[in-house]
């Protein structure tokens, strides 16, 4: 019984040995077809392009600088809608509400952010973002084989990655994130990759939930090492007006 017992314990370990050592493998391919170690000597960029929703076009300008910031601005209608992230408090204003103030975010919002805000993104250093990871084999996606790793966080959100066995580039991404007792399920394809001086990046990412397309941006430019004022990432105070007088004490 000993014996067996010490057979399973062995069989487990050599399981799990070899399973943790095909998720570095492929990562570390991901790592070198992509140019990390090139990403790594960055630390800021700047995105413009495009994002296209219901047939209507918006322009967007994309900042990100490290350790963990983030700055999106989308024209619309003549005004500008922003989302930001600097390091520790998520807001957003919202011009077709009619104010310009900005809101902070919170619960899926903010952990959306902060996913956003990561320059190197969640499959870099996974570890020591708090995911744990786990090889699902591989997959079938349009013809294309895929390894398929499944990334889970502290707070239970779930994170499928699908990576092209023969490239090594990221193609699809699965999220499933809690909020309350619900979920939200979303899928985010890459496509149209191009080469910056050695960084390889998807010109063209699309969104889609319920397998219908929500929305595809379009990459236009990216350029590295600008210089950016931290003050950007900041959420504004908001101006308090005074009150007006009710009436006067006679």
């Amino acid at each position: 019984m000993k014996k067996l017992f010490m057979s399973i314990a062995f069989a487990a370990i050599t399981v799990f040995g070899i399973q943790a050592q095909s998720v570095d493998e492929i990562l570390n391919s991901y790592y070198e077809a992509v140019g990390m170690e090139k990403q790594l000597t960055h630390n800021s960029m700047k995105a413009t392009g495009k994002s296209v929703q219901m047939g209507m076009e918006t322009p967007f300008t994309m900042l990100q600088k490290r350790p963990g910031s983030f700055r999106l601005e989308v024209e619309m209608q003549g005004a500008t809608m922003i989302q930001a992230y600097d390091g520790e408090k998520a807001w957003m204003t919202a011009p077709w509400t009619g104010s310009t103030d900005p809101v902070e975010l919170s619960g899926v919002q903010l952990d959306a952010m902060k996913m956003q805000a990561d320059f190197d993104g969640m499959l870099y250093n996974y570890a020591d973002k708090g995911y744990t990871v786990e090889l699902m084999g591989t997959d079938d996606m349009e013809g294309t084989e895929v390894y398929k790793l499944k990334f889970t966080n502290e707070n239970g959100n779930v994170f499928y990655q699908f990576i092209d066995t023969e490239n090594h580039i990221l193609l699809k991404t699965t999220s499933i994130m809690k909020q309350g007792d619900a979920e939200i399920k979303s899928e985010t394809y890459f496509s149209n990759y191009k080469d910056m001086d050695g960084i390889i990046v998807p010109f063209s990412v699309e969104s889609k939930m319920n397998g219908q397309s929500q929305s595809q941006v379009i990459i236009e430019t990216v350029e590295y090492d600008m210089d950016v004022d931290d003050s950007i990432f900041h959420m504004p105070e908001v101006e308090k007006t005074e009150e007006p007088a009710t009436g006067e004490k006679k």
